[in-house]
Order: C-alpha cells, then structure tokens, then sequence
C-alpha cells in the first residue's frame, strides 16, 4: 500500500473563534476525502488581547440567545454543537501559551496538539467550561490515549511561573506578526508555507488545494 500523501497546514486561529472549529472539521474532512494526510500547525491569533484574564461577560443574557441560526446550521453540519454555555469572553493567551508549550518545548504530534486544541473548542463551545487553568485541565483529561500525561505536563507548566509568563510574551509577539503580515481574519490557513486564503471555507476548497500541493 503506499503511504499517504502529506501536505503541512498552517491554522492562525484563536480559541473564541468558532468558525476555526468549524474550518478545522472542514479540512478533516477533505483529508479524508482525498485520503491525504494534513498535518497542522497552530500558530496565534488574539482576538481579545486586552480582555483581562478573567474574560469579560457577554451581553447575550442566554445560551440559546449567543448562538446564532447561521452559526448554529453550520455547526452541526461539521458536528458541532455550538451551545452557548459559556458566558464570558477570554483573553486566550494562556491558552494559546499552552500550545506553544505542547508543540514547540514538547515536540507533541501534530495529531495529538490538535486532538488537545479540540477538547478545548469543545469544553468552550460546547460543555461551557472557561479556558483559565481549571478549564484547560479539564481539556486535557478528555484526549483520547494521553489524558494522564498531557494533564500531568500541563499542570506542571501552570506551576513554572516564568516559564508561563516567557510563553505569552511569545504568544504576544507572534500574534502581533501575524498582524503585521496582513492577517487580519481567522481561520487563515497556509499550505506548505504558502499563505492562501481566510474563513471556514466550503470542503471542497479544502480538497481542491489538499490536492494540489500534495502532487506538487
């Protein structure tokens, strides 16, 4: 049998936008599909810089109100519930700190940075848990195979206060670069270093340029 083609994907993203949830089923999707392997990379994006670390409350007095039809549809067509629960809006710098952590200082898979950074969407889009320490923990416990040692390494970080503090100062200035480089929409997605194009595209974009540069 030969091995699968791989193509490396590039997602700037942030954790409070839900459409790079909904751009990430997308291009699993078309992986699958076009039975080429995406190995994705996550880098930065704040949308929320200045919110405090506690998140700021959301106007939207209900769940069912803070979702909206559009949202909702494209949601469970990708299989997600989008429901509301959480009702404040983060600074996702810890967050983001975490995954420079998990991909950059532990070498973590791509597959499992990414099943990680879905326990998160989950736990803020769906089970309404708030992306501080006691949320990205919880996060932690419900991936598949590593739920032990990712919570075991994740809590050893929390405990490493200037280490914390190194990352986000990084999180910070990548962010801000991918500001400089024009990036002003997420989910923006770059294939093989190649920046192409922003927003949770339909999935045959996705296996339109899967394809492409996977015979390239």
């Amino acid at each position: 049998m030969n091995p699968k083609a791989l193509v490396h994907v590039t997602m700037t993203s942030d954790l409070m936008c839900p459409w790079c949830w909904v751009g990430l089923r997308k291009l699993q999707e078309a992986a699958k599909n076009t039975n080429i392997e995406a190995v994705v990379e996550w880098k930065p994006f704040l949308l929320r810089p200045n919110h405090p670390e506690e998140g700021v409350l959301k106007t939207d007095p209900t769940p069912a109100s803070r979702v909206g039809r559009h949202l909702k549809m494209a949601g469970q067509s990708v299989g997600i519930d989008f429901t509301g629960l959480t009702d404040r809006t983060p600074n996702t710098t810890l967050f983001h700190a975490v995954m420079k952590y998990l991909q950059d200082d532990l070498k973590m898979s791509p597959k499992d940075a990414t099943a990680y950074h879905e326990a998160v969407f989950e736990g803020y889009f769906t089970l309404g848990e708030f992306p501080d320490q006691k949320g990205l923990l919880k996060a932690a416990s419900r991936v598949p195979n590593h739920s032990e040692s990712l919570t075991k390494c994740i809590a050893g970080l929390f405990q490493d206060s200037q280490k914390l503090v190194a990352l986000k100062d990084d999180v910070r200035k990548e962010a801000y670069e991918a500001s400089r480089r024009g990036i002003s929409g997420v989910p923006s997605f770059a294939v093989n270093g190649k920046t192409l194009f922003s927003g949770a595209q339909p999935v045959e974009v996705f296996e339109e340029v899967l394809t492409r540069f996977a015979h390239q």
